[in-house]
C-alpha cells in the first residue's frame, strides 16, 4: 500500500496554518500532513499540527523569488531526514496559497503518476532550453551553468525544463535524489527541480489538465466557489484562503 506525505509550505500564522492543515487532512484522510515552516521560530513555538519542522534554509526566504533564485533544495532536504524511515513512498509538495478543492487528490495524482510511469510530475512543464524563456537566459548566463549538467546521465545533456513549484508530486525516491543532488551555483527552484530530476535519469512528466487552475501570478480566492463547482481538484494562488479560518 502506497503512503502519501503531503508536505505544506508555509509561513503563515500559527491559526492559519491550523486551519490549512486540518483541510488538506481532511480532504485527504490516509495521508500524513508535514508543515514545513518558513516563518519565524518564535511563530513556529506556536504552531500545533503534530508534524511540523522549521525551516532555516534562507534560500527559501527570499522576496523577489526568481532574481534571488529562491530554492526548495534546503526543505527538502530537510524533509528527507524528518520523512527517511517512516514507510512513506510518495510526496506532494504544496505552498500554502493552494485551494485543494476535492476530496482525493493524493490518490488522484498517485494514479497520474501510475500512468504516466512518472516519478515527478509537476503542471506547467516545459522544456525551455534553446528558448527565450526568462527562467533559462537568466541560468544560462552564468559561466558556471554548463557544469550543473555535466553529471547528467541522458544523452542529449543540454535539456532545461520548468514547472511551476506550487503543487508537485513526487515518488521517494526522487525526492530524496532530488534533494541531495549537487548544485554548484544558484538556480531557481521552478528550473532546478525539473531539471535535476531528469539528468538524474527520472522520468518528469506534466499535468496538462491542471494548467488552468493553476496560475503563476494573481489572486484567485473570488473563484473558489465557481472552480468547485466545475469540478477542479486545486486553485492557485489563493493567498487570503486561511485567514479568520478555524480548524
Amino acid at each position: 500500500m502506497l503512503k502519501s506525505s503531503i508536505v505544506l509550505i508555509t509561513h503563515q500564522t500559527p491559526a492559519e496554518v491550523a486551519a490549512m492543515a486540518a483541510d488538506w487532512q481532511r480532504l485527504n484522510p490516509k495521508a500524513e500532513v508535514q508543515i514545513a515552516y518558513g516563518g519565524s521560530e518564535d511563530s513556529f513555538a506556536e504552531v500545533t499540527w503534530p508534524l511540523r519542522t522549521w525551516i532555516g534554509d534562507p534560500r527559501l526566504r527570499t522576496r523577489d523569488h526568481q532574481r534571488e533564485r529562491q530554492s526548495y533544495r534546503g526543505l527538502m532536504q530537510a524533509l528527507v531526514e524528518v520523512l527517511r524511515g517512516r514507510g512513506v513512498n510518495r510526496v506532494v509538495m504544496v505552498e500554502c496559497d493552494v485551494a485543494p478543492l476535492r476530496a482525493g487528490l493524493v490518490d488522484y495524482l498517485n494514479r497520474r503518476g501510475a500512468e504516466e510511469g512518472a516519478d515527478v510530475l509537476g503542471a506547467h512543464l516545459r522544456r525551455v532550453d534553446g528558448t527565450s524563456h526568462p527562467h533559462y537566459l537568466a541560468h544560462q548566463g552564468n559561466p558556471a551553468f554548463p557544469s550543473w549538467l555535466e553529471g547528467t546521465v541522458r544523452s542529449d545533456r543540454d535539456v532545461v525544463l520548468m514547472m511551476l513549484g506550487c503543487l508537485t508530486w513526487w515518488t521517494w525516491e526522487a525526492f530524496a535524489a532530488t534533494a541531495l543532488a549537487a548544485e554548484p551555483f544558484p538556480v531557481y527552484l521552478e528550473v532546478a527541480m525539473p531539471t535535476t530530476a531528469h539528468h538524474l535519469g527520472l522520468r518528469v512528466r506534466g499535468l496538462p489538465e491542471w494548467e488552468e487552475d493553476l496560475a503563476p501570478l494573481g489572486e484567485r480566492g473570488a473563484e473558489v466557489a465557481a472552480r468547485t463547482v466545475a469540478g477542479s481538484w486545486v486553485l492557485h494562488p489563493c493567498k487570503k484562503l486561511w485567514r479568520g479560518r478555524a480548524p
